[in-house]
């Protein structure tokens, strides 16, 4: 990691910015996503080739800011670590278990992942879980892109800091919609679906909205499954941190009676000021 606070670019083309090695060296010229083993798609209109950031540096924290970076890959070939995960979480392994990818649900959208366990020697489903993966944003993306400009230059990008910010809160707001209106097709169907977040995106829903801090029941529809990126020997790594579960009622409670609802009368004194100002009346 760096050594110093600053904003910037955390991994460009799947390397952590420290990292020169060769084969870094190689990917980024060849603008390559290693973890769909494919030229990356991700486009700006401010570059001619491909917007290659997967995670930022912010305020001391790294955060994923392309779904795909939850592809990285895990032990058995072709299978990203985070569905390793997950497989064993709820199935208990992943033996007679396969991926289907961007499987439709009519009327709502598409699931990023399905894993679907099979009979033993026959295609029929025995069990399947879905699986959706949430990366964050930023806003005032052009400071990122001319990090990405000043590293292919030569700069050592750990000794400065990009002007951008992060998107949470619209990372969250997207995320929520998702949540309840899959959440409820899940809950009446009695299947269950894990959501791939980062762990400091769940600590803004707890401060946001009183998210619960802790809990698993395997009753609950909707999983949580949150994660971090921490530096191993080159590479920046995905690390499991725990799973929270929650149901269709609790997210809606959460938002209904959240901590941070406006208050009316502060509202009101605010509409008060503008008529003021835009009648010009004087108290």
């Amino acid at each position: 990691m760096a050594d110093n606070a600053g904003n910037r670019p955390a991994e460009i083309f799947g390397y952590p910015i420290w990292n020169h090695s060769e084969e870094a060296q190689d990917v980024r010229e060849r603008y390559w996503c290693p973890f769909l083993d494919r030229r990356c798609d991700k486009k700006s209109r401010l570059i001619d080739f491909p917007f290659g950031v997967c995670s930022v540096e912010h305020s001391g924290e790294v955060h994923t800011i392309c779904p795909r970076r939850f592809e990285e890959q895990g032990s058995i070939e072709g299978v990203s670590k985070v569905l390793e995960d997950i497989a064993l979480h709820y199935f208990g392994g992943f033996n007679d278990t396969i991926v289907f990818s961007e499987v439709r649900l009519p009327n709502v959208g598409s699931i990023d992942y399905v894993l679907v366990r099979h009979k033993p020697m026959k295609p029929e489903v025995d069990d399947f879980v879905s699986v959706e993966f949430q990366s964050d944003s930023t806003t005032s993306t052009g400071g990122l892109v001319q990090g990405i400009l000043d590293f292919f230059d030569g700069l050592d990008l750990q000794g400065r800091s990009c002007k951008f910010g992060m998107n949470t809160y619209d990372s969250i707001k997207r995320a929520i919609t998702q949540l309840l209106n899959k959440g409820i097709v899940y809950e009446t169907w009695d299947t269950r679906c894990y959501w791939v977040i980062q762990e400091y995106i769940y600590a803004n829903l707890i401060g946001r909205y009183g998210f619960k801090e802790s809990g698993f029941s395997s009753e609950h529809a909707s999983r949580f499954a949150l994660y971090s990126l921490v530096p191993r020997g080159d590479r920046l790594t995905l690390n499991l941190n725990r799973f929270i579960s929650t149901t269709v009622e609790e997210v809606y409670q959460a938002m209904r009676n959240n901590p941070g609802m406006p208050s009316k009368d502060r509202f009101v004194q605010r509409l008060n000021a503008k008529l003021r100002l835009k009648l010009s009346v004087q108290r």
